[in-house]
């Protein structure tokens, strides 16, 4: 039995990558390569490869069309604007178009804006070989500034390309000046430094003119695969992150030559290659919220955790006291703890993590880190959370005027975002995230799999643990190896239907529209209809771009507790571009709801209160438990399908099971 577990913890470890307990960003996907394509695919790829396998990219409408006026920069580099609007660097007809996706406040866009293009600029952009388009990503539910510092750049293009461009070199040097409540006092500032007309930035800067410029350059990202930034297309082929300089000399001579940089997915199931051990990352200790154990221990595990995360939660009760015991305390392993508040989906969690942070000011963080998660739900989504945790800190007989200080400082705020930042550059993306001697491994595992991963890190081999064989993997019985809960949500069809359809939505994302519009109505003329196929609809809303969508879900709900979800469900889905975006959102709902016969009243009482938040936000964790992260995301009797796919594809896949 225990060689039978070791097998199954050794295939478990090849795909725990892909496994987290709540999401940490919130990327739409639009139609990406098929997962899933029924009779004959591969799929336990389509599982394996799960929600955050790689899209194709497409280049941009006619990215290099340019507007009719022409300047040049400080070095002689001709910088305009594209029709579109987007800022350009370099000649128009050059060869190459390198594409940036980048946030003001993301210090890996710094990173590349101070070392790597300045050398670009210097040889490929001045040399004519390279042409610089830059789009704005502002990853908001990190980088509070990071959607005005775009707006600011854009107003100082109103002054000309030259003055974009000096406002974008300036904004990257100067990160730590303005990410904080003053970051419109120095973008002010900048503007007079640079010799702008200041009344006329200003003006601009009030009223917001540029912000749907800024969310249309993130939808057309997410569109093309961006989730995180920075993110470049060359030609159309992508490369992620702040890759060293060299990676990008390489990669451009590359597509010059017209070669590949990147392994596009096959569009019929292949052998799979030897898969290569990943490299272990190194995780300094200095910032983190606490340790257990010996810092000498042979084997070190980091846990990159969310209080408010009820998968993280599920880790501190079930399997953290026997790691406590069997590994820390027999001096095998020394346990770091850092914070990953994802307040996207869990706006509590980073006062609680300031809060177990403050403990430790009284020798008590252990205390506090473990009296959050055990009493989650009393404080988890309350408004009142910061009285809360002061009567936390007096049940555990802490000074709580020194704890309220410190609460109310904002002193533990800068540690906390950069054990974010850290983990995002690690390639955290939900929580509970753990290291392992600088091996990654995802999701609130059992107590076995991590005992069996530090008998490997002991022995040396673990970095084998992730590496496949090259025999062509079989197409394996559709019994479905994610099981996705059903109960409670809500769902039309026969729940005894030979086929199950769970799909989560965000009634805000135009590609969950887009499916809603074209494909379900053929899926449920052929096969709903039909007592064939099951559909269940749960809530994925990204908020962090779609404000409006979480109060839409709960709209939705509050319809449900009349009888008429799916009616609202269309109404909502059917009148988006009435309501999306609209600060009045909630009147909207109102009059859908009374377009329905139902009892107003009640209905508005349901979305005030907020009645059906908390179940949203369970549709959340739930789906970023399976490792979704964008929308809209299917499981088809348990395999995962990615993206607003034609009627055909769900054909497909529906038949394919029919025919077992």
């Amino acid at each position: 039995m225990q060689h039978l577990f070791q097998r199954l913890s050794a295939a478990v470890l090849l795909i725990i990558l892909l496994l987290a307990g709540c999401a940490a960003n919130g990327a739409e996907t639009g139609t990406s390569p098929l997962l899933l394509n029924g009779p004959g695919s591969d799929l336990e790829t389509a599982v394996n490869t799960a929600p955050s396998a790689a899209i194709e990219s497409e280049p941009a409408a006619n990215p290099v069309t340019v507007s009719d006026t022409v300047e040049y920069d400080e070095r002689g580099i001709e910088v305009g604007f594209t029709a579109e609007g987007r800022p350009y660097r370099g000649n128009p007809d050059a060869p190459v178009v390198l594409e940036e996706y980048s946030d003001f406040q993301c210090p890996f866009c710094a990173r590349f804006a101070q070392q790597t293009l300045p050398s670009l600029l210097e040889n490929q952009v001045t040399n004519g070989e390279v042409l610089l388009i830059f789009y704005d990503f502002p990853l908001t539910n990190i980088h509070a500034q990071a959607a005005a510092a775009s707006h600011a750049a854009r107003c100082a293009g109103e002054q000309g390309a030259a003055a974009y461009w000096a406002m974008h070199d300036l904004l990257f040097d100067s990160g730590d000046q303005w990410a904080n409540s003053k970051a419109d006092e120095m973008f002010v500032d900048y503007a007079t430094q640079l010799g702008l007309d200041v009344a006329a930035f200003t003006a601009c800067q009030a009223d917001g003119r540029y912000e749907d410029a800024v969310t249309a350059d993130m939808s057309l990202g997410q569109s093309r695969g961006v989730s995180s930034t920075p993110s470049f297309f060359l030609n159309g082929q992508m490369l992620v992150g702040a890759q060293p300089l060299e990676t990008f000399n390489s990669a451009i001579a590359a597509v010059n030559g017209g070669q590949a940089i990147a392994t596009e997915v096959p569009a019929e199931p292949q052998q799979a290659a030897p898969a290569i051990a990943p490299t272990p990352v190194t995780i300094v200790s200095g910032n983190a919220a606490y340790a257990l154990g010996n810092p000498t221990a042979g084997i070190t595990i980091v846990e990159f955790t969310d209080y408010q995360c009820p998968y993280c939660a599920r880790h501190v009760s079930q399997t953290l006291p026997q790691i406590v015991t069997d590994l820390i305390e027999t001096g095998r392993v020394y346990y770091v703890v850092k914070d990953f508040p994802l307040e996207q989906i869990h706006p509590q969690a980073a006062t609680a993590a300031a809060a177990a942070r403050c403990a430790g000011e009284q020798e008590a963080y252990w205390e506090m880190h473990d009296l959050l998660f055990s009493a989650q739900e009393s404080w988890s989504g309350k408004e009142n959370v910061s009285s809360i945790l002061v009567d936390k800190a007096f049940e555990l007989g802490l000074d709580t005027d020194a704890f309220s200080e410190c609460l109310n400082s904002g002193r533990q705020d800068q540690v906390i975002q950069d054990n974010l930042e850290e983990g995002i550059a690690l390639g955290v993306r939900g929580t509970p995230s753990f290291f392992i001697n600088g091996y990654p491994v995802s999701g609130a595992q059992p107590f076995e799999l991590f005992t069996y991963a530090v008998e490997l890190a002991e022995a040396g081999t673990l970095a084998d643990a992730y590496v496949q064989t090259a025999e062509p993997t079989a197409v394996p019985t559709p019994s479905g190896p994610v099981n996705v809960p059903t109960e409670g949500a809500y769902a039309i069809g026969d729940p005894n239907a030979p086929v199950t359809i769970v799909e989560f939505t965000d009634f805000q994302c135009p590609y969950c529209s887009r499916h809603f519009l074209q494909t379900f109505p053929q899926i449920k003329e052929n096969y709903i209809d039909k007592g064939l196929v099951y559909y269940v609809f749960r809530d994925f809303p990204l908020t962090s771009i779609h404000p409006q969508a979480e109060l839409a879900a709960e709209a939705a709900r509050c319809a449900g507790d009349q009888g008429a979800y799916v009616e609202m469900h269309d109404a909502l889905f059917s009148n988006q571009q009435a309501w999306s975006g609209r600060g009045d959102a909630a009147a909207l709902f109102a009059r859908y709801a009374a377009d329905l016969g139902l009892d107003e009243t009640t209905f508005t009482a349901c979305l005030e209160s907020n009645t059906h938040q908390m179940k949203v936000y369970e549709d959340l964790d739930l789906g970023s438990s399976l490792g979704i992260n964008g929308t809209p995301a299917f499981f088809v009797n348990g395999y995962f399908l990615n993206g607003a796919q034609p009627y055909s594809t769900f054909a497909e896949a529906v038949d394919y099971f029919l025919e077992q």
